[in-house]
């Protein structure tokens, strides 16, 4: 009996064509013996955006998860509660960028007329307040005063006016009622209960308080209402008293109180508009001082709305 041969392409192989004997034939079919094509890895699936409540722990970690082209990779496990969109970039904290303050063509021409650390006379001052304002209306003259401390408070007379004219809506506390008085509300024991509970207000339904000795320990209860607001009576500055119609007869649109910021050692006011007369700004000013106190003032400094600052020497601003 002769020896058949059989022809067997083996696919695994790169030659076409394999003579064997039959019984060699059937080896190499069977299929534990030929190998299997090599299957070609499945092309990734783009993954449903995925969204939770907080924003992933940080760049590197979300970096790895993500592929080139920004998609989240097979397989990745997230971590609770976390934001990822597909196609979102790793986020990166944004710098802060820090303000720088410009000042305008007009501004800095009128600065440099100014010297810079030097205190000018105050006739000399106020000469260069009309040549650096730089505004088209009528501005206000401004002075900042840098005191020795934070607790300085001063009631001002100026001489000239200052500003628009006002009229004050006075609470006064005081057996001794006069109706010659206007804009007078006169005040009791129950008008302190109606400000602890909110019923009367400062700066809405009164200006300025004014009290005799008796009452003042039972407006202590209020004291902490009015006093932020400027309102408790006081007898530094006059408001405590058992005359108060000279106080509101002698009181004009030129009659402030001023107290230094609660910040920092500084009072800040206004001495009126430029348009005044320099000889009326000049008084003003020095009213002022004497009202502070010479002894109590470090620096002053005037300027116009919007315009640079300019320094004073506080011993030609004392009134003679």
């Amino acid at each position: 009996m002769g020896t058949t041969r059989v022809k067997v392409i083996d696919l695994a192989s790169d030659e076409q064509e394999v003579k064997t004997s039959r019984k060699h034939a059937e080896k190499l079919t069977s299929p534990s013996k030929i190998k299997q094509e090599v299957q070609k890895p499945q092309e990734e699936k783009p993954t449903e955006a995925i969204e939770t409540d907080t924003k992933p722990e940080n760049t590197e970690a979300q970096d790895a998860r993500l592929t080139p082209e920004g998609k989240i990779r097979v397989g990745t496990t997230l971590p609770p509660k976390e934001k990822i969109k597909i196609g979102q970039k790793p986020i990166k904290e944004a710098k802060t960028a820090t303000s720088v303050r410009k000042r305008g063509k007009k501004y800095l021409d009128a600065a440099k007329l100014i010297e810079k650390d030097k205190a000018y006379r105050l006739d000399e001052a106020i000469v260069l307040l009309a040549k650096t304002s730089i505004t088209k209306f009528d501005p206000t003259v401004e002075v900042h005063l840098n005191v020795v401390d934070r607790n300085i408070r001063a009631k001002v007379d100026f001489p000239h006016s200052v500003g628009e004219k006002k009229e004050l809506r006075y609470l006064v506390f005081s057996d001794k009622k006069s109706d010659a008085l206007k804009n007078v509300t006169w005040a009791s024991e129950k008008t302190i209960a109606e400000i602890e509970n909110g019923t009367l207000k400062p700066n809405r339904d009164f200006d300025a308080v004014i009290s005799s000795p008796a009452f003042m320990p039972q407006l202590a209860r209020v004291a902490k209402i009015l006093g932020p607001k400027g309102m408790m009576p006081n007898p530094k500055n006059g408001t405590v008293t058992i005359k108060p119609d000279d106080i509101i007869a002698g009181s004009t649109s030129s009659t402030i109180s001023l107290k230094s910021d609660p910040t920092a050692p500084i009072l800040h006011t206004k001495l009126g508009k430029l348009s005044l007369k320099p000889e009326q700004i000049s008084e003003n000013l020095k009213a002022l001082i004497v009202a502070v106190g010479p002894n109590k003032i470090k620096k002053a400094t005037i300027k116009t709305t919007m315009g640079p600052a300019i320094k004073v020497e506080i011993a030609t601003s004392k009134k003679n």
